[in-house]
């Protein structure tokens, strides 16, 4: 599950950013990210898969389905948004030709919040799809100190869930009696 997480959060790092230079939105790269969601999530329904179809599942299977089938929703948002974001691209590059005439000034404009709109969603949505993904990981065996050391340090990745960090829960305990 926290493979499927770090996956999410990857492609959270590379989503296209309106109004940077580097980092804009253009065609190629939404269909590189709407590819390489679709393996993502892929991913997820052969994890599901692979323990419905299991002939000697365990109490524990149940949850491990139900975790990994939670992540597919925010990832389905995420591949509308993306699929939004490419479909007003190609309607900028079809228009591009009308961009100094006042009808489709307004129309392109219109475009450019609909992309800037999705690209917040699937943000978003690629944040919860991971989040879940590193709580329900975190509840089936806690991250190690160096873990959650990593993570507080990373600017990308989804903070773990509200478990304390295993030195931490000793530590708080202290902390409140005094």
């Amino acid at each position: 599950m926290r493979s499927a997480a770090e996956n999410f959060d990857a492609l959270r790092g590379k989503l296209p950013i309106p109004g940077d230079p580097h980092r804009g939105p253009d065609s190629v790269t939404v269909a590189k990210q709407i590819s390489e969601l679709g393996k993502r999530i892929t991913a997820l329904g052969d994890e599901i898969l692979f323990r419905t179809a299991s002939t000697d599942p365990d109490a524990h299977t149940a949850r491990v389905i139900s975790d990994f089938a939670a992540a597919v929703e925010p990832a389905g948002e995420v591949a509308s948004a993306l699929g939004s974001v490419a479909h007003q691209l190609s309607f900028l590059e079809r228009t591009e030709h009308m961009r100094d005439q006042p009808d489709a000034m307004d129309a392109r404009e219109a475009a450019t919040l609909v992309i800037g709109d999705a690209l917040g969603l699937a943000d978003a949505s690629l944040r919860d799809a991971s989040y879940s993904l590193y709580a329900a990981a975190a509840a089936a065996s806690p991250p190690s100190r160096q873990l959650w050391a990593a993570r507080s340090r990373s600017t990308t990745a989804a903070p773990l869930p509200a478990a304390a960090p295993p030195a931490a829960a000793a530590s708080s305990r202290t902390a409140r009696g005094r």
